[in-house]
């Protein structure tokens, strides 16, 4: 059963005090299957952000619709929408998003802490979890006191705690040196052959290059999208790179 379906989504924002309209997202229609891992390029301006709010239910569709797991998103009343995220959504943010007045082990649990999960269980899921992404001793840490990496594979804890149907990555190496950038590329990876689906906005063709299928957005639009098939990582990373030159270029 299809996962995630986007089908004829619009978005027009509409400043107040003015008729001028702005149209972010055009008819954007795609599917997403339980265990796919689909990164989303674009430049600046495209329209991945105004998406990404949309699929996190931190924004409404103009037109259209999004189902998550048949739910549709716009059904879901404003003062249910953060429960549905610690419900089914996963985040990684480019700028980690923790809490420097909790240590490691706090900012893990938040999310279970307002959904009322009990000690216990909060306890037995992160300790495989922790073992897993190589942070356990950095539990009783605070994240002024570790590094970039470590804080990403903390904020990786964090959004995979809950168990989410999906995890929404926002640039997650945009922030992080080339070998941290690695080893959270070669993180995803592992996570989704264990069977994790992500979606990931990225600026970064290598970062892409790790998906297994790539969305290009372009004034608000598809443009194009490929799939990674066989292919090998510097040959994929070459189409990724070829396709955003033309996506630079070419009207829609």
């Amino acid at each position: 059963m299809t996962l995630l379906q986007v089908n004829r989504v619009k978005k027009i924002y509409r400043p107040r005090l003015s008729s001028y309209e702005v149209e972010a997202l055009k008819n954007i229609t795609f599917d997403v299957e339980p265990g796919e891992y689909i990164a989303i390029m674009g430049e600046s301006g495209s329209g991945k952000s105004t998406l990404l709010n949309i699929l996190a239910t931190l924004d409404k569709v103009t037109e259209g619709e999004v189902k998550l797991q048949q739910q549709s998103l716009n059904d879901i009343p404003e003062g249910k929408s953060a429960q549905f995220r610690r419900q089914h959504l996963g985040f990684v943010f480019q700028d980690f998003n923790l809490l420097d007045t909790f240590n490691v082990k706090d900012n893990i649990f938040l999310p279970l802490v307002l959904s009322k999960l009990p000690r216990k269980e909060m306890k037995q899921r992160l300790n495989p979890l922790a073992e897993s992404l190589g942070i356990t001793d950095l539990l009783e840490k605070f994240p002024y006191e570790i590094s970039g990496g470590q804080k990403q594979r903390v904020a990786v804890a964090r959004a995979l705690i809950t168990n989410p149907d999906l995890v929404l990555a926002d640039e997650p190496t945009g922030a992080l040196d080339s070998q941290a950038s690695h080893n959270l590329l070669k993180l995803f990876h592992r996570m989704n052959q264990d069977g994790q689906t992500i979606l990931m906005v990225t600026h970064s063709a290598i970062a892409a290059s790790h998906a297994n299928r790539i969305l290009f957005i372009k004034d608000g639009q598809i443009f194009h999208q490929l799939f990674r098939g066989e292919k090998k990582s510097e040959d994929f990373v070459h189409d990724i790179t070829e396709t955003m030159s033309v996506l630079l270029t070419k009207e829609v």
